[in-house]
């Protein structure tokens, strides 16, 4: 209302120009707002690529595990004494069949004389200073051959009585009374020889209570076992290390009482539980990696040993034996191992910058660089190494993916790719020279 008075107080002559300038002022402002509008649409993003690179890599399978001696046994006594001698202790490496304790040995040996004296009686009746090696003849026992000897007078006698008789010279009562002697004399033979092969069977148990008695003292020595088979790869004579004593000198032993537990530390077995999900990857052969943590910077060789058939119920897990050579007993058994089951050689993998992955909220992805725009692709990441990582997802081949600017980054954003930045050199420092004097009083 005030802008149509003021424009009736100045008249048509007045408001003409003034109007005029007000059209121009507006047709000014429209030009001027598309110009506004194409300052502020968003500038392409300036990053750096990489290309995705091919390599061969190692698959593995990592596990943890305790490392176990090849044979871990406790020896024990086989009879009953009193300790006399321990010559081992722990810590002590002892080779197969060395002595490691001894017992007293009065009761053993007393016992040795006593069944070789009853072994020396029976052999007495035999006629005998030892056991024959081969079958032997009882016919030749002096008892035997007495019966037989009156066993042939007996019959001499009846034939002498026979003949008289049929001449009519001798009485029936001296025919009836020699072959009566004739049946005695047999029987007296049958019972001979009978005794003979009693004494005979006598004198071989004599002789085997005699053995058992030796044994016995034999076991009063308490000796490291010896095993039946070699472990494999090992060139060298097998080793024990004594890892516990378990006597002392003049301790009273039981018939199987512990004594020392030895240990075989070359080879050593690493017994490791497996996710039932790689049970078609792990074979026996494969080769092993083993690290521990007192030589985090040595690595051990060893090699799939033997696998469980069977899966754990209840872990779900199999369990798989892994043998760890230990030439120079730098593993200890009972120790805790990492180690990475080589299941492939020659496995071909997409090698990335580590700095082009992106982790954020749980999600693993990455970003390539597609006709000028940026797409991101979810990845899953795999074997990691100096710089790069291993990724598996819909990633082309010969991608191009973003090392930096990836954070301002979202699908379909313009990017710009820009040469990595190079470290400048710092330049030469050169020494300011010195003004000479006469020179500036010319």
């Amino acid at each position: 209302m005030a802008v149509s008075r003021w424009f009736f107080t100045l008249g048509w002559s007045g408001a003409a120009p003034l109007a005029l300038a007000m059209a121009m002022a507006g047709c000014g402002h429209s030009t001027a707002e598309p110009k506004a509008k194409v300052e502020t649409a968003p500038k392409p993003v300036p990053v750096t690529v990489a290309l995705v690179e091919q390599r061969p890599v190692e698959r593995t399978v990592e596990v943890v595990g305790t490392l176990n001696g090849w044979e871990d046994v406790t020896v024990g006594s086989k009879s009953q004494g009193r300790v006399l001698k321990v010559h081992h202790d722990m810590g002590d490496r002892v080779k197969p069949g060395e002595l490691l304790v001894e017992l007293d040995p009065v009761d053993a040996n007393l016992a040795v004389q006593q069944a070789q004296r009853q072994l020396q009686a029976e052999l007495a009746k035999l006629g005998l200073n030892d056991l024959p090696t081969t079958q032997f003849d009882v016919n030749a026992v002096p008892a035997v051959v007495q019966a037989k000897v009156a066993l042939d007078r007996a019959k001499q006698n009846v034939a002498r009585e026979r003949s008289l008789n049929r001449r009519g010279a001798g009485a029936q009562q001296d025919l009836q009374n020699s072959e009566n002697d004739e049946q005695g004399a047999t029987a007296a033979l049958a019972n001979a020889v009978l005794t003979a092969q009693a004494t005979l069977a006598n004198s071989r148990a004599t002789r085997a209570a005699v053995d058992v008695a030796m044994q016995a003292k034999t076991d009063t020595e308490i000796r490291a076992p010896i095993p039946y088979a070699r472990p494999a790869g090992v060139t060298g004579e097998i080793e024990y290390a004594v890892a516990k004593r378990l006597v002392a000198e003049g301790e009273m032993l039981k018939q199987g009482d512990p004594v020392l537990q030895l240990v075989v530390e070359n080879p050593l077995r690493l017994w490791t539980n497996v996710p039932e999900r790689h049970s078609a990857e792990i074979q026996v052969g494969q080769a092993v990696r083993v690290k521990i943590a007192s030589h985090a910077g040595s690595t051990f060789e060893g090699a799939v040993a033997r696998i469980n058939p069977s899966v754990d119920s209840v872990s779900r897990t199999f369990q798989v034996e892994v043998s760890v050579p230990n030439p120079r007993g730098l593993l200890r058994p009972g120790g805790f191992a990492k180690a990475s089951i080589l299941t492939d050689r020659s496995a071909t993998a997409s090698i990335v910058p580590i700095e082009s992955v992106v982790k954020y909220a749980g999600v693993t992805k990455l970003f390539v660089v597609e006709e000028g725009k940026a797409r991101s692709i979810n990845v899953e990441t795999g074997q990691e190494g100096l710089g790069w990582i291993e990724v598996v997802g819909d990633l082309p081949k010969s991608a191009e993916v973003v090392t930096t600017g990836q954070t301002q980054l979202a699908d379909a954003t313009a990017v710009t790719i820009r040469k990595p930045e190079v470290e400048a050199t710092a330049p030469a420092v050169t020494s300011a020279k010195t003004p000479d004097p006469d020179e500036s009083k010319k």
